[in-house]
């Protein structure tokens, strides 16, 4: 019982975030403010020893869009997407994980110009599926972000973004806790809409 009210608290709070961003990007929409959307490639560097020994260091894709609330003051999402097999320690069977993390939290942008660099936080969740002949785990885990980057106008709406982020999310699969964030150097490029 108490599990299942923990899971439901999660999902409602997973909800409610997504809710008040989409309200909040349509609401500055509509007033006419700077607004942008941009896909993303990373690399991403495991932060839990394990993890890494198993998966290693890889690829990962996503998006992500941001909304101007005031100055430099932005409100962000992103999200992304890894999938990998490895080899269990022990046994050298076959294992595949997958990691959907969804962020969104506050970013500042310093300049204006062609080169703008930025710093932000925020939170969000983690979805994971891990699945060998062990057995299958399927949760998901709350977790922190920090992130820093620079975006390059290039030419009209057309911006790159080098982005360097370092996520935490503690999760207990199987009753043992593990860490499934980490840090990602990633390239997006993107469209800014401006008002």
């Amino acid at each position: 019982m108490t599990m299942m009210m923990s899971m439901m608290k999660t999902a409602a709070c997973r909800q409610g975030a997504i809710l008040v961003f989409f309200i909040a990007v349509t609401a500055g929409a509509a007033a006419g403010d700077s607004f942008s959307i941009q896909a993303r490639g990373a690399y991403f560097i495991p932060s839990e020893a394990v993890f890494k020994e198993i998966y290693g260091e890889s690829p990962v894709y996503g998006g992500g869009i941001s909304l101007k609330i005031m100055g430099g003051l932005s409100l962000w999402a992103g999200g992304s997407f890894f999938n990998k097999t490895g080899t269990l320690t022990f046994t050298e069977e076959s294992t595949t994980m997958t990691l959907i993390p969804v962020f969104g939290g506050l970013q500042y942008q310093f300049l204006s110009g062609r080169f703008r660099p930025y710093i932000g936080a925020g939170a969000g969740y983690i979805l994971y599926k891990e699945e060998n002949p062990i057995g299958k785990v399927e949760d998901g885990g709350l977790g922190f972000m920090g992130l820093a980057g620079v975006k390059v106008l290039i030419a009209g709406p057309l911006f790159l973004d080098l982005q360097g982020s370092y996520s935490m999310c503690k999760v207990e699969p199987a009753g043992i806790e593990a860490d499934l964030g980490g840090i990602h150097i990633g390239l997006g490029l993107g469209l800014q809409f401006l008002p």
